[in-house]
């Protein structure tokens, strides 16, 4: 791991993770890397059980199984969702539950884990998690900055400079390509640029790639029609077509 990758996971070490799987063996594995890695584990066997941790003790993350007796794990985003829109969850899925993981990302799972998983996904996904909400928490606390750039927090003349170009370059048509290594802050970057544009008012739809499974990508960039695939029982809209 890299010393950028450290200390982004060093700097969020000890936030609190649920993990909600009906099969014992799965929760076991999880938090032993979770905890592994610095982080607070709580465990739930279902999304009732889940739900009522949650109202008792918040976490800063939950991590669900997608198929799970009773309650499933949409439902359960959907319930946390409704409640706690800023809470964020990874769903766990496995082969042939395609048509219900495109579902979620639709509705605004954070990120997937395909089973068998490994460490370093795992706990990519989980920074990748809370830093996001970190940052978007940032941002909503310092009602003195310009409502476009509100979620980025900075006193670097270089950030400046670059917020500067963003602004400049949001009444444009063309198209942007942001780089920089992961946890650098592209995605608030976008998220600013198009909050400063004329297009502020349309849909910003973020997505990140390396955290759909293969099978399900084009499916959901593109959309499909009813039948396409086994399990398709609906047309489903692309994203590139939501935004």
């Amino acid at each position: 791991m890299s010393g950028t990758s450290t200390q982004a996971l060093d700097s969020q070490a000890g936030k609190r993770i649920l993990t909600v799987d009906d099969d014992p063996d799965i929760l076991k594995l999880l938090n032993m890397r979770l905890n592994a890695a610095g982080y607070q584990t709580m465990s739930a066997s279902n999304g009732e059980e889940a739900l009522a941790q949650i109202a008792i003790n918040r976490p800063a993350l939950v991590i669900s199984d997608l198929r799970m007796p009773g309650m499933d794990g949409l439902s359960l985003f959907d319930a946390i969702h409704q409640s706690d829109p800023a809470l964020p969850l990874i769903m766990l899925t496995a082969h042939g539950s395609i048509p219900e993981a495109v579902d979620a990302t639709q509705r605004g799972v954070f990120g997937f884990l395909t089973k068998p998983f490994d460490s370093k996904s795992l706990l990519q996904q989980v920074e990748a998690a809370l830093r996001t909400t970190a940052g978007a928490h940032a941002g909503k606390q310092d009602e003195d900055v310009e409502s476009w750039r509100a979620e980025i927090m900075t006193r670097s003349p270089q950030m400046e400079n670059l917020l500067g170009q963003a602004k400049l370059i949001s009444s444009s048509d063309a198209s942007v390509l942001i780089q920089g290594e992961s946890g650098t802050g592209k995605e608030l970057f976008a998220r600013a640029i198009h909050q400063a544009s004329p297009r502020r008012d349309q849909p910003f739809i973020a997505i990140n790639c390396g955290a759909i499974p293969e099978q399900l990508l084009e499916s959901e960039l593109f959309g499909h029609s009813k039948g396409a695939f086994t399990g398709a029982l609906r047309d489903h809209k692309g994203l590139f077509q939501s935004a």
